[in-house]
């Protein structure tokens, strides 16, 4: 009964305070993220168990070991819920709309930022491929949730917010399944031997189940869809997202790809009081969007030593400097304009998925340091990303862009002319 009220008090805890700030920070629109993971830092090990405070005083705010399997329980949770309300609210109308680009940055993007940061993050931490790639697993989707803050900010670049929200929308179940999928893989491995055809074996049944799963359920819930109540409906929904993803782990399959099939299929499909069941949805994932950003700050133990942090901060900056690269290469230059394409390019923010995955990865690999570097790129990628929003939308920043396109083709036309002068001469 203790530990029943103990769990209880800490989840409270941070729940609370958690509302009362993303109450504040919506009302003066800038997102939240960092403000609930500075909480959670403040209640946890990274100050209370730190050996220069604990020498004066010993205190303890939130012990996240302590509240046993919830916190565990709660990111299984959320993760369903982001894969498949994420498949959910995709359109296939509107993703036509924008489909060139938006599938290309959330399909290529997550692709390549799982190979590329994965080899980074190898050479500064010194890690094994396996937890390297699967910190630029976890770290490879944006957070759409951060994405809609922006939108009274810019609402001269509407068609560019709604590419980045599409992309979110789409690379949020990706960067859950692929270390998922990973995972799933190296569970499945049958000892220390080498033997390639039954990992792939297994690897595509896993897939097949999770398709097959996703596809069946999906079916049959729009079948008594129609006939269900509107107080009704979102909880069948909802009950049934996480009995997809139960049933089809159980036989071996995927169930974040079953989940997010499932989703798909019910989310383009026509039925009865479908807005209030996105409302419900909004509701709970805002209750868990809550819960795991804080617990994540509580659970987290940031070790202080200013080696690791400079090569934190220099893995961090690798994040941010792939992103536009990666832009560029994958769809060039497109009918937008220079504020639109610095948002493509700069506002990538990490958020739930990774915030949720990171503690999971660190558990299955035994390596706390995947918590402390997905902290840190969650933290200061929704920073960086927030201030280039406001950037881009101020006055002061669109004049300093015009005169430097002044510029430059002043100097054009100047290099130009005694090319001309000089050709004339010779005639």
């Amino acid at each position: 009964m203790h530990d029943m009220v103990l769990i209880v008090s800490y989840f409270s805890f941070l729940l609370g305070f958690g509302v009362l700030v993303a109450n504040m920070m919506k009302k003066i629109r800038i997102p939240d993220t960092v403000f609930l993971l500075l909480i959670g830092l403040a209640c946890g090990p990274t100050i209370w168990k730190n050996p220069a405070v604990v020498q004066h005083i010993q205190l303890t705010i939130v012990d996240v070991d302590a509240m046993s399997v919830v916190p565990d329980f709660l990111r299984t949770l959320a993760l369903v819920l982001i894969v498949f309300t994420g498949a959910f609210n995709l359109r296939f109308s509107e993703l036509k709309k924008v489909s060139d680009v938006s599938i290309k940055l959330a399909f290529l993007v997550v692709i390549l930022n799982t190979i590329v940061l994965g080899i980074i993050a190898k050479f500064i931490f010194s890690l094994g491929i396996v937890p390297a790639l699967l910190i630029g697993a976890i770290i490879s989707g944006t957070d759409v949730s951060v994405v809609v803050t922006f939108e009274d900010v810019l609402k001269k670049h509407a068609n560019i917010l709604t590419t980045l929200k599409m992309e979110s929308i789409i690379n949020s179940p990706l960067s859950v399944l692929i270390p998922f999928l990973f995972l799933d893989f190296l569970r499945s491995a049958p000892g220390a031997v080498l033997e390639p055809g039954i990992y792939i074996s297994k690897f595509w049944l896993m897939i097949a189940a999770g398709v097959g799963g996703g596809i069946v359920i999906g079916l049959a819930v729009t079948k008594i869809l129609d006939r269900m109540l509107k107080e009704y409906t979102p909880l069948l929904i909802f009950s049934l997202a996480l009995l997809t993803y139960g049933l089809v782990e159980a036989v071996g399959g995927s169930g974040m790809l079953a989940a997010a099939v499932s989703g798909c299929i019910i989310g383009n499909t026509a039925f009865a009081h479908k807005k209030a069941a996105k409302e419900f949805h909004s509701e709970i994932s805002d209750m868990l969007r809550i819960a795991i950003y804080t617990l994540l700050g509580a659970q987290v133990f940031l070790d202080l030593n200013p080696m690791l942090i400079l090569a934190e901060i220099l893995f961090v900056l690798f994040v941010f400097a792939v992103r536009p690269i990666f832009v560029t290469f994958l769809i060039g230059d497109i009918e937008a304009d220079y504020e639109g394409m610095t948002l493509l390019k700069w506002v990538a923010p990490r958020g739930i998925s990774a915030a949720a995955m990171a503690p999971i990865v660190a558990i299955a690999l035994g390596d706390q340091r995947i918590m402390n570097v997905v902290f840190m790129v969650i933290f200061f990628s929704v920073l960086f990303s927030t201030i280039t929003a406001h950037l881009v939308s101020t006055e002061k920043v669109l004049i300093i862009r015009d005169k430097i396109i002044d510029t430059r083709s002043m100097l054009k036309e100047r290099l130009e002319k005694p090319e001309e002068g000089g050709e004339d001469e010779i005639q």
